[in-house]
């Protein structure tokens, strides 16, 4: 055949030079929405996208690429100035990009933006109401792709990690207009239908868009709402959604979240042998103390500290004895002399003790004399002396000066 054949790489450099040498191409601005980012050494890559296609980007230098990382960011709409570049490698061209502006929000960080705000009023980011996670979880539920490479990564490491772990996967799409109805009814039924320890929601990675599902109000709403514990897991390590701030915690990949979730078995063994080894040591240590007041209470039983014991136990009986004979022969003392004090005061105020100084007590009518008026001539009286009584009939009567 005489027709000229160039091969890949003469095609891809001639249209790369086609490309260099076009002067319109040289230094063009391009309006675009921001997808993909992903910082790489020293170079930021990302797609700018319309409605109708999209284009790749990229930013040499670091120090520039970080003054501009606030302005590319997902859903970001922005003008860049730069050269149009064909990677001969792979024949893909891309646009070596040199300054960017900002236009303004894209619709969907724009539509991200106004759920944020309204969640967060509901204070459905509280820190403070986030859960810790089960230590030893038994059934692990999943919601995710049931094709997607997610749950695949999360079985493998739960097999290697802890195969005793249960996984109920609840398979549901994770982009597109119906990703978030399912998603919620994965979530819900799980909550309802099982006795999961904790729940892994989330997907592998992707575009802005891919991962808007995760973003919506419902989904965020069903991971706020949920009795058990959830761990979000959208997406790579750079990506961020709502469900990460509304999940008790956020995992950087499904890898990761299934590494945060199930202890390593190996990791439990060494724990419940550990446990043994304490309990042992205690028991150890118990056994010990008690042999030792064992031993303590059987030499204090032997005959010569029994009866050493029994003699100072007598001495204290004979001291007690002495101490309380002494102690009742003092109060006996005392309660005497009270006796005859009261005995003598007693007597001393009694009429019968005037008897024996000589005095008598006259009695007319059965009533004691107290004055000659009382009785009169020819009456009878009778005179009670200490031995007896005298009958005596007054002749008379003489009052004192």
């Amino acid at each position: 055949m005489d027709e000229l054949v160039l091969s890949v790489h003469e095609l891809n450099t001639y249209v790369s030079d086609k490309l260099f040498s076009d002067p319109f191409l040289e230094e063009i601005w391009i309006r675009g929405e921001v997808t993909d980012v992903n910082m790489r050494h020293d170079t930021l890559y990302f797609v700018l996208k319309d409605d109708m296609a999209s284009v790749g980007c990229l930013l040499f230098n670091c120090v520039e690429a970080v003054e501009c990382s606030d302005a590319i960011i997902e859903g970001q709409t922005i003008l860049v100035r730069g050269e149009i570049s064909l990677y001969r490698k792979n024949g893909n061209y891309r646009i070596i990009v040199k300054e960017v502006e900002r236009v303004g929000l894209g619709e969907l960080y724009a539509r991200f933006q106004r759920i944020r705000e309204k969640l967060d009023k509901l204070g459905v980011f509280n820190e403070e109401r986030k859960r810790t996670l089960p230590g030893y979880p038994k059934k692990i539920g999943i919601v995710t792709s049931g094709q997607g490479a997610a749950i695949q990564d999360i079985r493998n490491i739960a097999q290697r990690r802890n195969p005793q772990v249960k996984l109920v996967l609840y398979p549901v799409k994770v982009q597109g207009p119906d990703a978030p109805a399912e998603i919620v009814r994965g979530i819900e039924y799980l909550n309802e239908n099982t006795d999961a320890d904790i729940l892994i929601v989330g997907r592998g990675g992707g575009s802005a868009e891919d991962l808007f599902a995760f973003n919506e109000e419902e989904v965020v709403l069903s991971i706020y709402r949920s009795r058990i514990p959830v761990v979000s897991a959208v997406g790579h390590e750079t990506d961020f959604t709502l469900c990460d701030m509304a999940a008790d915690l956020r995992a950087p990949t499904p890898s990761a979240a299934a590494e945060l979730s199930i202890p390593p078995r190996d990791d439990i063994y060494a724990g419940i042998l550990a446990l043994r080894e304490s309990i042992a040591q205690r028991l150890f240590q118990i056994l010990y103390e008690k042999k030792a007041v064992f031993e303590q209470g059987k030499r204090s039983l032997r005959r010569e500290v029994l009866l050493l014991r029994l003699s100072h136990a007598q001495e204290k009986i004979d001291t007690y004895r002495a101490a309380v004979k002494n102690n009742t022969f003092h109060l006996y003392k005392n309660r005497e002399m009270q006796y005859n004090s009261y005995k003598s005061s007693i007597e001393n105020l009694s009429p019968m003790s005037a008897f024996d100084r000589g005095y008598s007590i006259a009695m007319h009518g059965g009533r004691e004399l107290r004055s000659t008026n009382e009785v009169a001539a020819g009456d009878e009286i009778e005179i009670i002396l200490k031995d007896g009584t005298i009958n005596a009939c007054v002749t008379g009567s003489k009052k004192h000066a």
